[in-house]
């Protein structure tokens, strides 16, 4: 696709933008241990006159210094070893049948364990981990790993029940029922936040359990040897010719399930404002192409969908300041409205030629439109140009340009996000989008890479069950959002 790459000479530069402050974006904001998270990505955070407020914290020592992130996707090509899982007994191997998104999966027999420890930092108060499982048949488990060898957290899947214990022999069935979600058929997707709790007169570590999405807790489980973790293991219990199936694996520092009563539901990929395992080699170039696949929604300026570039200062800390989106809303009736966000107040500015949300809902555009975003550093004219460029829509709703002066630093840092303002008058679950984010590349004009599964670490918001993601740094799909 040629014609999506950075056009060049081709581009057009225009300045003028709409400067109305009709909605604040969301902030990635994370605290650690029992410390609560205020917020995450940049979507419009708040209606006028409720504004969140934002309490600025730095990244972990700026310099990352014991972050660790293992993520094993499993894509087409690779093989679980390079992943750094080791085969402790069984047998396992990569299939597309069942698949995840299109991508393959690992296959895992009945009586198979598997561990890794590739990468991780062991000393942290809070470590997180996701996993999509398949319990096709059998009992399909994984769990936190202690310096003893065995698991200190542990969770597990068989038909409809979820089970949750410190280890595999302990588990037991979690009397709620799991949630009616979008993720592919038989697929159940486990997210955890595994933290220490202590407080001055008791020591405590707990697993925080959510399953297809973060909206509420699943199950707070007490797991008081979970601080000597060290890395993760899967396995598969039951009749001999059972199989059970793993995908999209993560297990880092970096707080993935979030839950603030009332704060936007929101969810993406990537690193920054603060919540960070390393920093992106620096760059002046961010670059996506977006598919809008299909959307239902009652109301507009609610749902936004986008991407997101910091400067060093943004990056290392949860702040407006050096924090620059780029991004739609969703809008009723075939609908978009185009609009970025400045690096310094975390509001959204429309662009001249896109009509305000809260007097016209944006342009038409049809379904299965392809988009390109691009964010550019320009040093050498002190600006940044901000560009979305929509390939499918009328000729004269094709361009959205603006340029705003800018000198400070180069970007370090990158994610994605869908949000939900709680100001709508209709449930979440009216809300219906189906898209994708692809060929994501940051660098310079000219020379760009691919961001992959490796950096792009997820995070989840008080996501419903009813959105599902995923992201292959080697797929078209390339981070897919259905809700």
């Amino acid at each position: 696709m040629n014609s999506l790459i950075l056009a060049g000479a081709s581009i057009i530069y225009a300045s003028s933008v709409c400067w109305l402050m009709q909605k604040t974006r969301g902030i990635l904001c994370v605290s650690i241990a029992a410390l609560m998270i205020i917020s995450l990505i940049p979507a419009y955070g708040a209606a006028v006159g409720h504004r969140a407020t934002l309490e600025e914290r730095m990244a972990p020592a700026v310099s990352t210094a014991g972050a660790f992130s293992l993520v094993s996707t499993f894509s087409k090509g690779t093989t679980y070893g390079s992943y750094g899982w080791n085969l402790l007994s069984g047998s396992a191997k990569l299939t597309d049948r069942p698949n995840y998104y299109g991508e393959n999966v690992l296959k895992v027999k009945s009586g198979s364990l598997l561990s890794d420890s590739k990468g991780v930092v062991r000393g942290d108060q809070i470590v997180s981990f996701q996993v999509a499982i398949d319990a096709a048949r059998g009992m399909a488990m994984f769990g936190v790993e202690g310096a003893s060898g065995s698991q200190v957290a542990a969770v597990g899947v068989m038909g409809t029940t979820i089970y949750a214990g410190q280890n595999f022999n302990s588990l037991e069935p979690v009397p709620n029922a799991i949630p009616q979600s979008v993720y592919p058929s038989g697929w159940v997707y486990i997210t955890a936040n595994v933290l220490n709790t202590s407080t001055p007169k008791s020591f405590s570590w707990t697993m925080q359990l959510f399953v297809d999405g973060s909206s509420s807790y699943f199950l707070n489980l007490s797991t008081p040897d979970a601080y000597s973790y060290s890395g993760v293991e899967m396995a598969v219990a039951g009749q001999s010719i059972a199989s059970s199936y793993f995908t999209d694996i993560v297990f880092t520092s970096f707080e993935i399930p979030i839950n603030i009563p009332g704060y936007n539901p929101m969810e993406g990929y990537g690193q920054g404002s603060g919540l960070l395992v390393n920093l992106l080699p620096s760059f002046t170039v961010l670059q996506a192409n977006m598919v809008l696949n299909s959307w239902n929604v009652p109301e507009t300026g609610v749902l936004s969908f986008q991407i997101n570039a910091m400067n060093y200062y943004g990056t290392t800390r949860s702040s407006c300041v050096g924090f620059f989106q780029l991004g739609v809303d969703i809008n009723p009736d075939g609908y978009i409205s185009p609009w970025y966000v400045p690096g310094v107040n975390c509001i959204a500015h429309y662009f001249l030629n896109s009509d305000n949300p809260n007097i016209q809902p944006g342009f038409p555009t049809p379904a299965g439109s392809v988009l390109t975003l691009r964010i550019i550093d320009q040093p050498a004219t002190n600006s940044l140009f901000f560009q979305i460029i929509d390939h499918n829509a009328p000729a004269r709703y094709m361009y959205w340009n603006a340029t705003i002066p800018y000198n400070g630093t180069e970007f370090f840092s990158t994610y994605t996000q869908l949000e939900f303002q709680p100001f709508s008058s209709y449930p979440i679950s009216d809300y219906f989008f189906n898209g994708s984010l692809y060929n994501m590349e940051y660098g310079s004009p000219g020379s760009l890479t691919p961001l992959n599964a490796t950096y792009m670490i997820p995070f989840i918001l008080n996501a419903p069950p009813t959105w599902s993601f995923a992201y292959y740094s080697n797929s078209i799909a390339g981070y897919a959002q259905t809700g």
